[in-house]
């Protein structure tokens, strides 16, 4: 499955963060393959959440790798799984790989989107997943990939600007909202969320903020913080965080799967050649 993930503001509601959580809980609970590719030039969130700690060294070893490299390989016609591999980095116990972004020249040259678009496709017949993570904003840049994706994770903040950035959105049909960012203090919850916008009820959920998540992400010791996950589930100490990730994962993916059998959010049959 080619999932998008972007958010209408940028540097807002923990894209990143959420992209590898939701791609984390998939490798665990599915038990296959995911890639995230990295399609945004403003910076490779997932990479340094997990590197940038006592991973360090790994992102000094490697010379040629990530999406750049991979690209190159694909106009060889030398893609393969196997390739893949190579240019990421792997965590989750191979579950998970990161394909690191490329150069900023590299995104500024003509044909690296359309290149790139190839090597989402090619790598969905690889891989059970495949999460992509766009710039923030940037609505026309990001068309083609909105329209090759199976779905669309909109990212939101709880932020009267955000709502108000939502109600001027084309009405994405393969869109599931995640709020990021998440506290109960905040003013716009999905309860009310969904209030304003009865459109997105049934596709929506909320990643709740956790401080120790986010500097485990600032610290690159994001993998260390989810291994916690087993650990403490073992000693019956659950956070509740763990669960609602699980949650928002399974809520996700019972939409997905509803859509494609050609259903509302609802449970009501709906024309999918809309």
């Amino acid at each position: 499955m080619k999932i998008m993930v972007w958010g209408p503001t940028p540097f807002a509601g923990r894209k990143s963060a959420n992209l590898l959580l939701l791609a984390l809980q998939a490798a665990e609970e599915d038990g296959r393959e995911q890639l995230v590719i990295h399609a945004d030039p403003d910076g490779s969130g997932p990479e340094h959440f997990l590197l940038s700690g006592h991973h360090r060294r790994r992102m000094m070893e490697q010379k040629e790798f990530g999406v750049e490299f991979l690209c190159r390989m694909l106009l060889c016609e030398r893609f393969t799984k196997e390739a893949v591999r190579n240019a990421s980095y792997t965590f989750a116990d191979g579950k998970l790989h990161v394909l690191p972004g490329g150069s900023r020249g590299f995104y500024e040259e003509k044909e690296t989107m359309e290149t790139i678009l190839n090597l989402i496709q090619a790598a969905d017949k690889e891989f059970q997943n495949v999460w992509v993570e766009l710039p923030a904003g940037r609505m026309a840049e990001n068309e083609t990939f909105f329209c090759e994706a199976d779905c669309i994770l909109v990212n939101l903040t709880q932020s009267p600007w955000e709502a108000e950035k939502l109600s001027k959105l084309p009405g994405f049909e393969k869109a599931f909202y995640v709020m990021g960012a998440y506290e109960s203090r905040n003013i716009y919850t999905v309860g009310n969320m969904m209030l304003l916008f009865p459109e997105i009820r049934g596709r929506c959920g909320a990643v709740p903020y956790y401080p120790e998540f986010s500097e485990a992400c600032c610290t690159g010791e994001a993998e260390r913080f989810w291994m916690r996950k087993g650990r403490e589930a073992e000693e019956h100490i659950y956070p509740c965080f763990f669960r609602e990730v699980e949650r928002l994962y399974r809520k996700w993916k019972e939409g997905c799967e509803r859509r494609i059998c050609g259903e509302s959010g609802d449970g009501i049959q709906t024309d999918r050649s809309l």
